[in-house]
């Protein structure tokens, strides 16, 4: 099956501590796939000829969650694709070029939705600002810039979930190993991000969420 393109173009890549101008494709394998191939060249070739001088081509898969931000070391804008395994980071030039990449890779993936929320304290993570993801039928808790993965759970391990007053709870179960338990976020979306819970664990479309 031939590949589709998501997104290419001559960006900032991170590798290492360094960023790289590159061209970078990224290819979705199949429509009903949960992963994305990772194209990385020098340059993209010119003239009639096809195909690119390949440096690097890694399958992402494991990905959790896409959080557009500030970018740092003197790239004015980066986007992060998080994954279990590890975390790609772009940089980019201007706003307008991020969010359409943001905006690819979100449509690419089906359901892919962000909040802004604060980790309240009595928990097994450091409380402080987040970002909650919804992607591939896991949550993820992420901060930092770069932003880390600082927790995930399936979302059929959950024991419960909700919204409650100025924020949403939820329940780790037994199958979440060392992130069972209970975690209250505070934020002024609870009723929608429970919203979204029930629509992707009932396999229904909820829309999307910046």
């Amino acid at each position: 099956m031939t590949e589709t393109v998501v997104a290419e173009g001559q960006v900032k890549f991170r590798d290492g501590k360094k960023w790289k101008t590159r061209w970078v494709v990224l290819q979705k394998p199949s429509p009903v796939a949960d992963c994305l191939t990772l194209i990385v060249c020098k340059e993209k070739k010119k003239g009639k000829s096809s195909g690119h001088k390949e440096r690097l081509n890694v399958t992402l898969e494991g990905i959790c969650g896409v959080e557009p931000g500030t970018g740092y070391d003197g790239v004015p804008y980066a986007l992060s694709i998080l994954c279990l395994a590890r975390t790609l980071i772009l940089g980019f030039k201007n706003r307008d070029a991020l969010l359409t990449w943001d905006a690819r890779i979100r449509y690419s993936l089906g359901e892919a939705h962000r909040f802004l929320v604060s980790v309240e304290p009595g928990t097994k993570l450091e409380s402080g600002p987040a970002s909650l993801h919804l992607c591939n039928n896991l949550l993820v808790l992420s901060r930092g810039l770069p932003p880390v993965v600082i927790g995930h759970w399936k979302l059929s391990a959950l024991r419960r979930y909700g919204a409650v007053p100025r924020g949403f709870v939820f329940e780790g179960g037994t199958r979440c190993g060392c992130w069972a338990g209970v975690f209250f976020l505070s934020c002024s979306e609870g009723e929608q991000i429970s919203f979204l819970f029930d629509c992707i664990v009932r396999g229904i479309a909820g829309g999307r969420a910046l």
